[in-house]
């Protein structure tokens, strides 16, 4: 190689050790002290004249402290790590010792070949060298308790990890249990064959094995809302499991027959229902996952920001979901439009927006009954006038029910919260 492109390498190469040993979290003292080292000889190397350059023993002197101070890149760049083990190899080693006395030693060597009239008794001290070992070395032990914590950390990190494994392996196991014995009641029992069989027809029956539980994502009085994982199948849903102590044979019927309808209810504006679990101590409904939660929950927190753009393909989009509930051959009257109601996740034209628990709000309404006079579906501040007055649930009170909605969307605000 040409000598003015070796000195180019070896010029950024020395740039670039300065700036990795900036960095340096470990043997900080040792590192700065081999990059004074290869910065004097550098500059040095200014005053060769271009005769000198072309002898071919200068050239080859050169050749070997370009390589040398690749070496030192190399060496120096995994003190930027700050994992703990590497703290641990480097503790057990003390400090590389060793292998810095090797460096010094290389360098002290092509910097007598060049011959560059530098001190390199006084550079290469073998007391400074040991003043630094030390000083690393201290600052080595001081670090000990941090690395048993992250030792520590690491390991509950592990065992975290394989008792979700474990437990995930004995879901799944219960879960292909499950489906066995259901199988073979069905077998034994013809007119509950019957029945499942019917059912089936109406609606994908998920068993409660099937589920992983991960986190609470809402509460009250009629479900508690989960989301998790639909084991057989690996997509993540929202589990919403129904107080079924307050339910009785009439609103079971009715609520199958609801999810019946909910199940069979396909549009880009609606919700997906995956299915139902109805053990005889479990109700579950099972829905696809939106990662932006509510449209309530997204104006509340101002995440993500809204532009108005926004906001109109939300409306356009809730209204046609709203709108294609009512024009369905057997029209659906959702009774409890709100923004709470109204679920988004993004998508690669913006935001996805889809309606939720459109066939849910009569059978709400009947758990949390307390008379034959209790109060109708829905939440105040988006009920129509009319049902305050007992009146029944129509289009036009879903109508205005948007409408309390699009004002949320709007103006960012709760619908009379002042």
């Amino acid at each position: 190689m040409d000598p003015i492109a070796i000195l180019k390498v070896i010029y950024e190469t020395a740039a670039l050790i300065k700036q990795t040993v900036d960095n340096a979290k470990v043997n900080e003292k040792q590192c700065k002290r081999l990059e004074e080292r290869i910065g004097a000889i550098s500059e040095s190397l200014i005053s060769i004249n271009d005769r000198d350059l072309q002898r071919p023993e200068l050239k080859k002197s050169l050749g070997n402290f370009r390589n040398c101070v690749k070496q030192c890149l190399d060496f120096v760049t995994q003190f930027n790590d700050e994992k703990w083990y590497s703290y641990k190899k480097i503790f057990k080693t003390q400090a590389h010792k060793e292998q810095f006395d090797e460096m010094n030693l290389q360098l002290s060597q092509c910097a007598t070949d060049l011959n560059l009239g530098i001190n390199l008794k006084q550079m290469f001290d073998r007391k400074l060298d040991e003043s630094d070992q030390k000083v690393d070395l201290k600052n080595i032990e001081l670090k000990i308790d941090e690395i048993t914590t992250m030792m520590e950390k690491k390991d509950e990190e592990q065992v975290l990890r394989f008792k979700a494994m474990e437990e995930n392996n004995t879901q799944r196991h219960n879960s292909m249990k499950s489906l066995i014995m259901e199988c073979n009641k069905e077998r034994r029992d013809s007119a509950r064959a019957c029945k499942i069989e019917e059912e089936k027809n109406a609606y994908r029956q998920i068993p409660y094995d099937d589920l992983i539980i991960e986190k609470c994502i809402g509460r009250g009085g009629f479900a508690d809302v989960y989301r998790g994982k639909w084991l057989s199948h690996d997509h993540e849903v929202v589990i919403k499991l129904i107080r079924i102590e307050h339910l009785d044979d009439r609103v079971k019927e009715d609520f199958i027959n609801e999810i019946s309808v909910m199940y069979l209810t396909r549009y880009e504006h609606i919700l997906n229902i995956f299915g139902a679990c109805m053990g005889p101590t479990k109700y579950a409904l099972i829905v696809e996952y939106m990662s932006l939660g509510s449209l309530y929950d997204v104006l509340q927190r101002k995440k993500p920001q809204l532009t108005w753009s926004d906001r109109l393909s939300v409306a356009n989009q809730m209204i046609k979901g709203v709108n294609y509930l009512h024009k369905l051959p057997k029209p659906i009257i959702h009774r409890d439009i709100k923004s709470v109601n109204i679920i988004m996740t993004d998508n690669v034209k913006g935001f996805l927006v889809k309606i939720a628990d459109f066939g849910l709000a009569k059978i709400r309404h009947e758990t949390s009954r307390q008379s034959s006079h209790g109060p109708s579906v829905g939440t105040l501040p988006w009920k129509a006038p009319e049902l305050l007055k007992m009146g029944k649930h129509t289009e036009a009170s879903d109508i205005y029910a948007l409408g309390v909605v699009l004002w949320e969307l709007a103006t960012e605000s709760e619908p009379y919260g002042d």
